[in-house]
């Protein structure tokens, strides 16, 4: 390939890429003449009154571009569009201009002469072929630049290195940060920005410029922001879409006022946008949207009950996803609200976290020690915040031992921060239009009020002996050495002592480097029911409590085969 062919290779490639003209496409070529052909550089240079290298003037411009004859308007688009790439410079625009003295003239930028293979660059997008259609900039926004790199990254590899990044600057230096998003596009078919920078009102008509000078690329183009404040209405103008990245955990983010009138206008848009991805989540330090890999198949239960949440899972999943849609539910906030009971340790948490991973959705945990303050309106704003974090997250709120927040008000609580929360909690629980699942082991404790508005109520029970045996077997493993039969049978406890028991069992095992057996279980049962101040004794059974004895007190390790 000579490099005229090079050229007229990349040419090809801008023009698709970046959603040009012909006549702009046109216009680059005869700049690009100026640089390769040395005679017709020469002849222009002589031309020039003030000696200017590399370029062309407006007047010869005009003259040699057939189209031009019957208007300038087509001509003037076209160059303005290229100068709104950043892929030339129009000498003497600008209000400071004579850095360059002399006539109105074009010439090529540093970016420009990247784009169209007059200096080298990463290369042409292999693998990849333009989209046909046009792409508008999609906007997506976390607390957590980490998280966004990294999503970014996932799309294009090479965005994890070569991404770019937006800061307050002149004309010149805007203009130079569109050229690199037009070199990025032609170099690996996208770009991204991090605009985290820009991140106030005072950047705003930065960021709108950026993003208008660069909207007619047929390539994705990602700009990175903390929240979508200050680009809605921008992102609204140019058709952009939004689309929020759920953060790791332990990220901040302040909370921004937004308008609703924008809000509805860009969730009317075909996009699939919700109200997450064109409002962000406003982010805190006491409630933090995670996911959960606790699958449904998990959970192990007696029959009736497991039966009983299925039922529970789809009636959430209908309130949400079908119910919305249908005449007389429209626009109406419809959220689903599940209670369950049960003793400590059979699985309400667990549950939860099983519903959250079956909806797809993140948790986020009600820590009653995170929002009672002395301070009066206090623990109502806490509170207020961890709704409108879940709600926000389309998040699957678990308000755990909800006996604490929810109990019955009597009037000798006095005018304590928890009193007044309950009364708050009450008003929230009419609006909320997410899901809420409460869980309790005192179910005696909770205010009517708020008993009657869970629209499912499920009591895990202490698992019967079946299922007792089904849970052994499944923490700990088949070993020939274990009587499933005996734990199961004997012992009617929790599965959270189960779990605890089992885990300890395999440790000690493990530490002795002795093969799992009987007494292993029972010793480690024995402390496990030490731990929750319950009676150890019935663990220690006759034919096996020598071993046991071993196990808990020491002794001869040998004697344990």
């Amino acid at each position: 390939m000579n490099f005229q062919q090079h050229v007229e290779e990349r040419l090809d490639n801008v023009s698709k890429s970046l959603g040009l003209t012909a006549l702009s496409k046109e216009i680059l070529k005869i700049l690009a003449m100026v640089d390769c052909k040395d005679d017709l550089t020469e002849e222009l240079r002589k031309a020039d009154a003030y000696d200017r290298p590399g370029v062309l003037s407006w007047k010869t411009l005009a003259e040699q571009v057939p189209a031009s004859q019957a208007s300038l308007q087509p001509l003037e688009r076209a160059v303005l569009t290229l100068a709104n790439w950043g892929l030339v410079q129009i000498v003497g625009r600008g209000l400071q201009d004579p850095v360059t003295p002399g006539p109105s003239a074009l010439r090529l930028t540093y970016c420009g002469r990247v784009c169209i293979g007059l200096s080298p660059t990463f290369g042409l997008p292999t693998g990849q072929t333009t989209p046909a259609n046009k792409q508008s900039w999609q906007i997506v926004h976390s607390a957590s630049k980490e998280r966004l790199l990294h999503h970014c990254g996932t799309l294009n590899p090479a965005m994890r290195t070569h991404h770019l990044v937006a800061q307050k600057g002149s004309d010149a230096d805007i203009e130079r940060l569109c050229g690199m998003i037009a070199v990025h596009i032609c170099s690996f078919g996208i770009a991204v920005v991090d605009g985290f920078a820009l991140h106030s009102s005072l950047n705003a008509d930065i960021i709108h410029s950026i993003l208008t000078r660069t909207q007619t690329a047929n390539a994705p183009r990602i700009l990175m922001m903390p929240d979508p404040t200050f680009v809605r209405h921008t992102a609204q103008a140019i058709g952009a879409t939004l689309h929020w990245v759920e953060p790791h955990p332990h990220v901040r983010r302040e909370q921004e006022v937004l308008d609703e009138v924008i809000s509805k206008a860009l969730l009317s848009n075909k996009s699939g946008s919700e109200e997450r991805d064109i409002c962000g989540v406003p982010d805190s330090s006491i409630a933090e949207p995670k996911r959960c890999n606790t699958q449904w198949e998990d959970l192990i239960l007696p029959e009736n009950v497991q039966f009983q949440l299925e039922q529970a899972r789809k009636h959430a999943d209908y309130r949400l996803n079908v119910l919305p849609t249908m005449d007389g539910f429209k626009d109406r906030q419809v959220g689903y609200r599940l209670l369950l009971s049960g003793l400590p340790g059979t699985g309400k948490s667990m549950t939860a976290e099983a519903l959250a991973t079956a909806l797809d959705r993140p948790l986020v945990k009600l820590d009653l020690s995170n929002v009672l303050s002395k301070w009066l309106g206090e623990t109502e704003k806490l509170i207020g915040q961890i709704f409108d974090v879940a709600e926000a997250a389309g998040a699957i709120l678990v308000l755990d031992e909800a006996e604490a927040l929810l109990r019955q008000r009597s009037s000798n609580q006095g005018g304590s921060g928890l009193s007044t929360g309950v009364a708050y909690i009450l008003t929230r629980f009419d609006s909320y239009s997410g899901i809420l699942v409460a869980t309790t082991n005192r179910i005696e404790d909770l205010d009517e009020a708020f008993f009657r508005r869970f629209d499912d109520y499920a009591v895990l029970p202490i698992p019967d002996a079946p299922t007792r045996q089904n849970l052994w077997r499944k923490i700990m493993g088949d070993h020939v050495g274990v009587d499933y039969e005996l734990l199961g049978t004997n012992f009617a406890i929790s599965g959270g002592l189960i779990k605890g028991a089992a885990i300890r069992a395999r440790a000690w095992a493990f530490g002795l480097d002795k093969p799992l057996t009987t007494p292993f279980a029972l010793a480690a049962l024995v402390r496990e029911l030490e731990k929750n101040n319950r009676n150890s004794k019935e663990a220690k059974v006759p034919q096996y409590r020598r071993q046991i004895n071993i196990l808990l007190d020491g002794g001869d390790l040998s004697k344990l085969d």
